[in-house]
């Protein structure tokens, strides 16, 4: 029996833009803890393999801090006499060929990890484990591929002799994205024609696990080991373990999905509709009370129109202020909020949405209304240069 760990899709140094640095710092460490467990079930387990399908970074440059963590984690598996090996992903993969390699090249020159970093050419190793051999594959996704392209048309796949072969990608499948999806997609056709030459085909990429068989060839997408955004809220996060027994063409699988739990991530919806109209503010706080949590990613998402002196009773920098108070990290979407007069309400449904000048203007107001002459000056010189951006851009 042979036994692989299959990772992907772990998206360490992920930026998030609305998050503080001491926000972004620990939810970075998140990341990279979800993505440990992976190694540290490996080699709690003895597992004979460690394969990644790719995005273990999510750019090409991330900071020397994820770089130093990912050194560490691939020298523990060497240690343990885990192989790994691993391929590249649309995020962690240059656009252009000049601008160099991806990040994950560094391992393969300080010899803790293999890389198959080659686009157009599948790369394979093979190994012999209690008497039986395995071949394993990997093909990086490549950056110049087009929407109407194939990932795999032109590619040959020819495995050395092996009585098992897996092979890595990092692209999605035929019917596995949304149809507008704007990427190029293996067919399935072109997976099932790999009958008789591939076992089990692996795949990073498409942000939720499955295990599908195409034709006589098994696909397995792992999944991720976090939940990136709000969108992927009740997303199982985790990796594959895999077992297999036996010789091609009757190679036998046993494929488990080993969860990593994710850090807590919430939406809450209000209609503007159901706020009471003379305290609309504290019937949201009494909400955000209600659903918060210290380690949570919270995001309070407004919807429906409102009339302008109710808008006006609502203080979004201090729903703010209470949601990062009571949470992780909290998000407040209003852009479904707009306003109505009481001629609209009664005739046209159709209302205004809110300036984003005119409320920046009305929360300046309100901060600089309980600042000291210091802190006003300071917040009238940031409200100037916001605007200039917002302008600008």
């Amino acid at each position: 029996m042979i036994r692989i760990v299959f990772t992907a899709d772990n998206h360490l140094n992920h930026f998030y833009a609305k998050m503080t640095p001491e926000q972004l710092a620990r939810r970075r460490r998140r990341l990279r803890e979800a993505w440990a467990e992976t190694v540290d079930f490996a080699i709690k387990e003895g597992v004979d393999f460690y394969l990644h399908g790719g995005d273990l970074f999510d750019s090409p440059n991330p900071r020397p801090v994820e770089l130093i963590w990912v050194a560490r984690q691939f020298r523990r598996l060497a240690d343990a006499g885990i192989p790994a090996y691993v391929i590249g992903g649309n995020h962690d993969m240059p656009k252009m060929r000049a601008e160099g390699a991806t990040p994950q090249r560094i391992y393969d020159e300080v010899r803790v990890a293999r890389v198959f970093s080659k686009t157009t050419e599948v790369e394979w190793a093979i190994h012999t484990v209690g008497g039986t051999t395995m071949a394993i594959g990997g093909l990086s996704p490549d950056p110049r591929l087009r929407r109407d392209d194939d990932p795999l048309a032109g590619i040959v796949i020819e495995p050395p002799e092996a009585d098992i072969v897996v092979l890595m990608l990092h692209y999605g499948i035929e019917g596995a994205l949304r149809a507008d999806a704007n990427e190029p997609v293996i067919s399935k056709a072109r997976l099932a024609a790999l009958d008789g030459v591939v076992d089990y085909v692996l795949l990073g990429h498409v942000h939720e696990r499955r295990n599908l068989q195409i034709g006589q060839v098994k696909v397995a997408f792992s999944g991720p080991t976090e939940r990136m955004t709000f969108g992927e809220i009740g997303l199982e996060t985790g990796f594959l373990e895999i077992k297999f027994e036996g010789r091609r063409p009757a190679v036998k699988d046993r494929l488990r999905h080993r969860p990593v739990i994710a850090q807590p991530m919430r939406r809450e919806e209000i209609r503007t509709t159901d706020l009471p109209p003379e305290d609309p503010t504290g019937a949201i706080f009494e909400r955000l009370r209600a659903v918060s949590h210290p380690d949570q990613l919270l995001q309070l998402k407004l919807e429906g129109p409102l009339l302008r002196e109710v808008y006006h009773r609502l203080r979004f920098f201090d729903i703010w202020r209470l949601g990062n108070e009571l949470n992780f990290f909290f998000d407040l979407d209003r852009r479904g909020v707009y306003l109505w007069t009481e001629v609209e309400r009664n005739g046209d449904p159709a209302g205004d949405h809110v300036s984003p000048r005119q409320e920046m203007e009305r929360v300046v107001a309100e901060m600089a209304a309980n600042a000291s002459e210091e802190e006003r000056e300071l917040i009238e010189e940031a409200k100037e240069l916001v605007l200039r951006r917002w302008l600008e851009g």
